[in-house]
């Protein structure tokens, strides 16, 4: 594609973004505070992130298939050479199973910022686990509402294949089990403003307090949605450990960056086109960077290190390239219904539309063009694989996104 065809293409993108965003400002009965080309200059800004939902980037770069694979964001299974770090962590892990074994009940959550890689350490609990132990990894994948609804959700956890009406029935179920290890990722889902939702909860708890002499449950939650469920909830009185996992430091992410280089298989060309400087000087002031722009997030520090690499057409070895930010001063234009839009999805993981009505009172439509304006803006990804529609926090860009909205007071 030349570059008037792609000028053309990313005007096309701008304008349909402009019209979505004007078509959201009048349905919510706000006057344009800024004139067309504003507009549409704070929408091209935060275009520059498109290229996280382009599948045929790292294509365009002809990008070896095995890199791709060794840099991909899905969590590790237990086990996975390329999971590395959280020595602390894990050790602290291992203290609380060897006291679950010992007789002492217990329950632990574990939590973190989104995309620092929670799912990936909740997988690795199994390495810890001996052969004679029991153990459970579940996802959550959508948000219980009621008491029946609960029921079935933890009734598919457990494994209890007989259909169970209350919560005693459940438990009795769980006293005649071996003694077993039950992970539950995705916990964020259990944090809601819905009112609905409370008694979904209390279902949740009750049945992890009351089974947790014989079983050990873990619960994986992002750490927004841990500090609502601590606000309303006073969660932390029934879990006896806490794990706070944080981004990757400077020494992790080298290190995960370079097992991946390794496994990947893929020859670097050392021929640089710096000058001639010195190549370890050179990949040092390059990680740095990585660095300073991912903020160790591990998924956006492998984005900004894909699209650094091209291939060499002559030589057929990869090239280092300059690293390239990305431009988020479009948050700064955002208003402030969008900003609080994006604090709730922050704090309960993800949101559907019917959910954004509730919390906001708002029609069906205005929630459906909100949700979907910031989706346009790469500030929201769609989450398909459910019954119901959901938005999240545009996963590589999450954390810049939260501390824009704790910096604005948004999030607390």
């Amino acid at each position: 594609m030349d570059n008037k065809t792609q000028s053309s293409s990313s005007m096309t993108t701008t304008s349909v973004f402009a019209r979505s965003y004007q078509r959201v400002r009048k349905l919510c009965n706000l006057k344009n505070s800024a004139s067309a080309t504003e507009s549409i200059k704070s929408l091209s800004d935060l275009c520059l992130a498109q290229a996280a939902r382009r599948e045929h980037h790292y294509r365009d770069n002809a990008l070896p298939e095995a890199l791709l694979k060794a840099f991909a964001v899905e969590p590790l299974t237990s086990g996975d050479a390329r999971f590395v770090g959280r020595e602390e962590p894990l050790q602290r892990l291992s203290v609380v199973i060897e006291r679950w074994r010992a007789g002492h009940s217990s329950m632990l959550a574990v939590t973190g910022p989104q995309g620092c890689g929670l799912s990936s350490f909740l997988r690795q609990i199994e390495r810890d686990c001996s052969s004679s132990d029991e153990f459970c990894y579940h996802q959550l994948t959508n948000r219980p509402y009621d008491t029946d609804n609960s029921l079935q959700m933890l009734t598919e956890i457990i494994g209890c294949k007989q259909p169970v009406k209350t919560i005693e029935e459940l438990l009795e179920y769980l006293r005649q089990l071996p003694p077993k290890v039950f992970v539950i990722d995705n916990g964020h889902l259990l944090s809601s403003r819905v009112m609905s939702a409370h008694t979904a909860i209390r279902v949740f708890s009750s049945v992890m307090v009351a089974s947790q002499p014989r079983h050990l449950w873990v619960l994986g939650c992002e750490e927004f949605a841990w500090r609502r469920l601590i606000y309303i909830h006073r969660a932390e009185r029934y879990f006896n450990d806490l794990i706070e996992l944080d981004m990757l430091s400077a020494a992790e992410l080298n290190q995960c960056i370079a097992i991946r280089e390794q496994m990947s298989g893929v020859t670097f060309d050392s021929t640089l086109t710096s000058g001639g400087s010195d190549l370890p000087d050179v990949l040092e002031k390059a990680f740095v960077t990585l660095y300073k722009l991912s903020n160790g997030k591990p998924d956006l520090a492998f984005f900004y290190y894909l699209r650094s690499l091209q291939l060499n057409r002559e030589s057929q070895r990869m090239e280092r390239l300059s690293l390239e930010a990305l431009d988020f001063n479009a948050l700064k234009s955002l208003l402030s219904e969008e900003l609080f839009t994006l604090a709730e999805i922050a704090v309960h993981g993800r949101m559907t539309i019917d959910e954004h009505c509730a919390l906001f009172r708002s029609s069906h439509e205005e929630s459906w063009l909100l949700l979907e304006h910031l989706y346009q803006q790469c500030l929201l990804d769609r989450i398909e694989d459910s019954d119901n529609m959901a938005y999240r926090l545009m996963p590589l860009y999450s954390e810049i996104i939260s501390h824009h909205l704790t910096n604005a007071n948004y999030l607390y």
